[in-house]
């Protein structure tokens, strides 16, 4: 199964004999089987047939809506996946102080021992004495995180903790000139911003996928605040991630001169900057190459992609939602 991408503007999607087409300027650009599709992805002004619009939902394959920038502006998505009994269990937890408070500790403690391991890795091959401080400050507040009395010293402690990451991350970008100095967000103002924001809107929708599969609300969370029109679940169940898949890609991608300074537009009039076309293309190539990269799961042993290790991870919450366990285990990464 993979993700379905398409940014080239005024393209159009359309079904035939169970293959989703791809066709531009009247010409077909790519086709790919329905039943190897798992998401469809539009960046800017795509469309879809009345037909492929009809076989997503009833193939329950979501479809998001990005600009040609990247800003998520929503999903098609078949209903009905909903559980009441799972429902019923997210509200009354919700109300319950203790499972939130555990909940949103593991998160954290999850986030930063991640951070402080995608740290020592960059450590290990260009050794700096700002990213050997990062590290040791994000020691001290993840130690501060696992004595936090409730969830708001939980979300300072990861705020402090996420302030010394990105100064240990700027120091591990190497290749001139893409300067990063903090992390900057609606809108981007710099290319590695751009590649970060890019890459957390594609997780937030991978981890908002596995989610509504499994029968649960996006909005209930733990972390963070629940309010109207927030996806708070989806943004506690994907910090753990942040790091090791999408910043791990960044350095990567920016310290192997992947993209050239002209691959990114310059500042509007907001300031913000974004990939053009050709490299946003790039970087989807290199993502779902990631994501598709197996790894052996910690709580199963099973050794699956990084996709799969994310809906086992939304399960493993599901589990503690239900009473399965007793505990939430984030999914760290090893040496």
């Amino acid at each position: 199964m993979t993700t379905l991408y398409i940014t080239e503007q005024g393209a159009q999607l359309r079904v035939k004999h169970q293959q989703f087409k791809v066709f531009c300027q009247r010409q077909l650009r790519c086709e790919l089987p329905v039943n190897q599709v798992s998401h469809i992805v539009l960046f800017g002004t795509c469309n879809l047939t009345h037909g492929a619009v009809r076989l997503a939902l009833r193939r329950r394959i979501p479809v998001f809506y990005l600009s040609c920038r990247g800003k998520y502006f929503g999903r098609l998505e078949a209903t009905g996946q909903a559980t009441v009994t799972r429902l019923t269990q997210q509200v009354q937890r919700s109300a319950e102080s203790a499972f939130g408070y555990r909940m949103a500790s593991a998160i954290v403690q999850g986030k930063l021992r991640n951070s402080r391991l995608v740290l020592q890795r960059l450590q290990r091959r260009r050794p700096a004495a700002s990213i050997a401080q990062a590290i040791e400050d994000l020691e001290t507040w993840q130690a501060k995180a696992a004595a936090a009395s409730d969830q708001e010293q939980l979300r300072g402690f990861e705020g402090q903790g996420a302030h010394a990451y990105f100064q240990g991350m700027a120091a591990a970008l190497v290749a001139q000139p893409f300067a990063f100095e903090k992390r900057t967000l609606r809108p981007p103002r710099d290319a590695v911003n751009s590649l970060l924001s890019l890459g957390y809107t594609l997780l937030s929708q991978t981890i908002f996928s596995q989610v509504l599969v499994m029968g649960l609300h996006t909005h209930f969370g733990h972390l963070h605040v629940t309010r109207d029109q927030h996806p708070a679940l989806v943004m506690d169940l994907m910090e753990e991630w942040r790091a090791p898949l999408v910043d791990s890609l960044v350095v990567y991608l920016v310290n192997a001169r992947i993209f050239d300074p002209e691959d990114f537009t310059p500042p509007d009039a907001r300031k913000g900057v974004y990939l053009q076309p050709a490299a946003l293309r790039r970087f989807l190539q290199h993502w779902e190459e990631r994501l598709q990269t197996e790894v052996t799961h910690p709580h199963t042993g099973l050794k699956v992609s990084y996709r799969r290790c994310m809906e086992l991870q939304v399960r493993e919450y599901l589990a503690y939602l239900m009473n399965e366990r007793t505990e939430y285990r984030p999914m760290y990464w090893k040496m």
